[in-house]
Parts: structure tokens; sequence; C-alpha cells
């Protein structure tokens, strides 16, 4: 009787750990490609053209839809934050370079600080433009939201700085230009 109970009892601790072990690997190896099942370009790529720069956010796991779409749109926008922000710091020191010498010379580094600033400035200032261009829900309830900031209003936000000098301005929007349309370029051949 001792050992039928043993049996039993280390059969049903067998078919325990079967149960718990044989989770639906495909299913889970899946998640990521069944999420986006139906996803518009605008989801799956980059969007942003010449004439603007775009960043995707998404939110999932709430009821509360008002939640989701404040959640992707700041998502978004924080995408394009980065993207900015890495575009102005690279003009703006770009600009440090071309006219760093003379009396300045040996200043570099307060000047590099204060470039930084500059840059989270603009980015501030730019992202008060950014529209939602298009939303979209996954079959999950993901939220996504394309976020998108127009590259003319960009230039116009650096020129209507008080803050920064006329010739700083000038650099800013004149690297702009160029920055954008290498921006658009390397998007273009990422399509192909």
């Amino acid at each position: 009787m001792k050992k039928s109970l043993i049996f039993i009892v280390s059969v049903i601790f067998l078919m325990v750990l079967t149960a718990c072990g044989s989770a639906d690997k495909k299913g889970s190896a899946n998640v990521a490609k069944n999420e986006f099942d139906g996803a518009p370009d605008w989801v799956l790529g980059s969007s942003s053209t010449a004439q603007q720069i775009c960043g995707v956010g998404s939110a999932a796991g709430s009821r509360n839809v008002s939640m989701m779409r404040t959640t992707a749109m700041q998502r978004g926008r924080t995408e394009i934050s980065r993207m900015l922000e890495i575009k102005v710091q690279a003009m703006l020191k770009d600009y440090q370079a071309t006219t760093t010498g003379g009396e300045d010379f040996g200043k570099a580094a307060n000047d590099e600080q204060h470039i930084v600033d500059v840059a989270k400035l603009i980015t501030d200032t730019t992202l008060s433009g950014t529209e939602q261009k298009k939303t979209w829900n996954s079959d999950s309830g993901t939220y996504y939201v394309l976020m998108c900031a127009d590259i003319e209003k960009f230039k116009d936000s650096v020129n209507n700085m008080s803050q920064l000098s006329e010739s700083v301005r000038k650099a800013v929007t004149e690297r702009a230009d160029k920055a954008f349309d290498e921006l658009s370029k390397e998007i273009e051949a990422q399509k192909k």
C-alpha cells in the first residue's frame, strides 16, 4: 500500500511538473510578431521626412484610454526629443569648433557646458510644437501614437529665441538645414 501511494504521488508530481514546464513556447516567441500584425508602416519604422521629425510612442496595460493616449504621446515626444537633442548638440558643437580661438581660446570646457544647456532649451521649445498625426490600436490593446515636429517650426523657434545671439541663431538654422537634409537622406537610404 505504501509503495502504491508513493507511486501515485510520484506520478502526480511528474504530471504537475510536466504541465508547468510545457508552456506554449511558440506563443511566447511570437508575442512581438503578433503584436504588430496589421500594424501600419509608421509603427514599424521611421516616418521622418525632410519636412518633419517623427517619433512613435506606445502604452498598454490600462483600461484608461486617456492615460494611455497621454503616455503614448509623451513617449513619442521623448523619441523626437532624443533625435533633436543629438542633432542640435552636433550642430552647436560644430559652431563652437568654428568660433573657438583668440580671446576665448582655453575656455572650451565652459563653452561646452553652455552649449548643452542651449541644446536642451532648443529641444524643449521645439517640442511644444509637436502634433499627433496618427494613432493605432494593436489587437493586444497597445495604443500607438505618431508624434511629429515640423522642421520649419523648429527653425522659427530658434530664430525667435532671445537668449541666443544673432550669430548663434544664424549658425544653428544654417546647420539645421544641412543636418535635416542629411537625416532625410539617411532615412531614405534605410528605406531601400
